[in-house]
């Protein structure tokens, strides 16, 4: 039997059917070639600043004010003085150049004891000027821990809390953190994060952010309380 082809031999309805096939097909396989350029995994990276090498300060303070209100820096000019107090202990993650996280850190001498962390967040950072860090000091205390909503979900919490553990000096030993307990069945959320990385639950505080309320889940609840955890180096 001979094949039925595309050639002079065809009918021009059937020579038109065959047009068809094959605008067809290259309009899908160009369909094709375009979904998976968009599906490709998007390479990212990841970097970190410290100190006076933190750039887009201005996004940086909205990201802090977005979770803790009064207690954030109240402009750029605030975050500078907290920055430049802070011995470099204040760090910043950069996805894709983008900040996209904030880990703040004060350096105390309290010889690793979480029950000499002062009580309260004015106490423990100057009311908020970070006057009371130590470059000498011999105990770090993570003082917030704070990832964009764009963000969440990428791992920064996790990354930033590894690169305390790597990075900064705490010749006690361990590293605290200052991390908020909420009034409600999610009280040690942000606790067992921590306690996930290594982290141990020493002790709580109470009302250390007085009127300090926070979106968990879509839920607002009140975040006065602080729990104090201890990573051992």
């Amino acid at each position: 039997m001979a094949r039925v082809g595309a050639g002079k031999g065809c009918s021009r309805p059937l020579r038109d059917f065959f047009q068809i096939l094959t605008r067809l097909k290259r309009d899908v396989n160009s369909s094709v070639r375009s979904w998976r350029k968009i599906t490709r995994p998007m390479q990212t990276t990841l970097t970190f600043r410290r100190g006076e090498e933190i750039d887009q300060r201005e996004a940086g303070v909205r990201i802090l004010q977005k979770y803790w209100k009064e207690f954030a820096p109240k402009d750029v000019s605030e975050w500078n003085q907290r920055i430049a107090s802070s011995g470099g202990y204040i760090v910043a993650a950069y996805i894709d150049n983008v900040i996209a996280g904030i880990l703040e850190a004060i350096r105390l001498d309290i010889e690793g004891d979480p029950d000499r962390v002062p009580a309260t967040f004015q106490e423990l950072t100057g009311h908020g000027t970070w006057s009371t860090h130590k470059d000498s000091g011999d105990t770090v205390v993570l003082v917030d821990l704070t990832v964009s909503p764009a963000y969440h979900g990428a791992g920064l919490f996790g990354a930033l809390a590894e690169y305390a553990r790597m990075s900064f000096e705490s010749t006690s030993g361990v590293i605290l953190t200052y991390s908020p307990l909420f009034l409600s069945g999610k009280r040690y959320s942000v606790v067992e994060k921590h306690e996930r990385l290594g982290a141990k639950l020493q002790r709580e505080l109470r009302r250390s952010r007085p009127g300090l309320t926070m979106i968990v889940s879509g839920e607002l609840l009140i975040a006065e309380d602080v729990g104090i955890t201890a990573y051992t180096l």
